[in-house]
């Protein structure tokens, strides 16, 4: 199976959605990823960081337009890049002859209709409301997106929300990559850890991800402070946006004893703060955009037997509300961090009930069978819906 991906990338300390699903892969397919050329030093890349055996990688960058670029004279320049872009993904899929296209970048519509209309099976990955991240240009982004479900054969929500804003589809979830979170494994401190004012602590609070404006402050400052209060202190690993660093600056000024922003930590090192917690949050605001999240954190907090506290931001958190510490209001939220710490019964439990039944093995290999159905389908001329 020869499998072309368009998607945009950012590998250098995450593995996202996109890359759990790869290389997972059978062994004898090919896959060709291409993806918009990103500014971000180091970014654009695709490299496996794993022993895992999967397919064979190539990847190759495309100037793919970004209506949200930085640089003015980048999104003027757009129509332009849009036709070499365009000219660039022809000439790959010609001399690489896909069976299938995947593709997750909304502003590749118009070759992905083309590639379907010239027989290719094409699915169309939704894992993220994608034309809420250009807000300058909304009315074109959405306009791109509906243009992508419309050519589609298939539409692969990642979230139960997704499916229902994109009208059809089917829901393959998030998961978790069990080997690497195997349960609470004490292992050596890290430097970042040890040489910060929670050094030494192994019943922290944690927060991992995207520090951006879909998190409450409000309710991660109240987390804080209940952290600090029972002897805690919070510790958030994950890229910060420049939204946030403001906020970020704030909180480290008033609370440098009790918090600690590790900024941008290697995948692979995850396990090794995780350990050190008991707690793990997910402090989202209510809104559109994070309605249709279907949070990995989630699945790899449950993996390494952390107490989950959260806001009811989706149906995926809310479908786990037996098990999940859940609050609406940051006051609540701390409340609710304050007997999370308190609860070792319930943190034994998650692991069963959460993460074992979300596995990226599983994900991947219900992706698989949905791509050979597609081709089988496209084959011998059956209709796609």
């Amino acid at each position: 199976m020869r499998v072309l991906y368009i998607a945009e990338v950012q590998w250098r300390s995450q593995v996202s959605r996109k890359h759990h699903l790869i290389r997972r892969f059978p062994e004898a397919w090919s896959v060709f990823y291409t993806s918009p050329a990103n500014a971000a030093r180091g970014e654009n890349s695709f490299r496996v960081r794993t022993a895992r055996p999967g397919p064979l990688v190539r990847y190759a960058t495309l100037p793919l337009p970004k209506p949200n670029a930085r640089l003015m004279l980048v999104r003027a320049a757009s129509p332009l890049l849009a036709r070499l872009g365009e000219r660039r993904l022809r000439r790959i899929a010609t001399s690489f002859e896909p069976d299938i296209v995947i593709c997750s970048y909304i502003w590749a519509h118009g070759p992905v209709a083309r590639l379907a209309a010239a027989g290719t099976p094409c699915i169309y990955d939704l894992n993220d409301l994608h034309y809420d991240f250009y807000p300058h240009c909304r009315a074109e982004a959405v306009e791109a997106f509906e243009a992508l479900v419309d050519s589609a054969d298939e539409v692969v929500c990642s979230s139960e929300r997704l499916r229902a804003v994109a009208g059809r589809g089917v829901v393959i979830g998030n998961g978790v990559d069990l080997t690497t979170f195997r349960g609470r494994e004490m292992g050596e401190e890290p430097e970042e850890l040890a040489r910060s004012p929670l050094g030494g602590r192994d019943a922290l609070v944690i927060y991992v991800g995207s520090i951006d404006d879909r998190i409450d402050f409000s309710a991660l400052e109240r987390t804080i402070v209940t952290a600090a209060e029972e002897g805690s202190g919070l510790v958030c690993v994950g890229r910060i946006f420049d939204m946030a660093r403001a906020e970020v600056r704030r909180l480290e000024r008033t609370y440098g004893e009790s918090v600690l922003f590790t900024g941008r930590i290697d995948y692979e090192r995850l396990p090794d703060f995780m350990s050190r917690c008991s707690v793990g949050v997910a402090p989202f605001v209510l809104n559109e955009k994070t309605a249709a999240i279907n949070p990995n954190k989630l699945y790899t907090y449950a993996a390494m037997e952390l107490n989950i506290v959260s806001t009811p931001f989706s149906r995926e958190i809310e479908r786990y509300g037996d098990l999940v510490f859940m609050a609406r209001e940051p006051d609540a939220f701390a409340a609710a961090v304050r007997d999370a710490l308190g609860d070792a019964e319930r943190r034994r439990a998650v692991r069963q009930t959460i993460a074992l039944s979300n596995s990226w093995d599983e994900k991947a290999r219900e992706y698989v069978e949905l791509i050979e159905r597609l081709r089988a389908a496209r084959a011998q001329g059956v209709p796609s819906d």
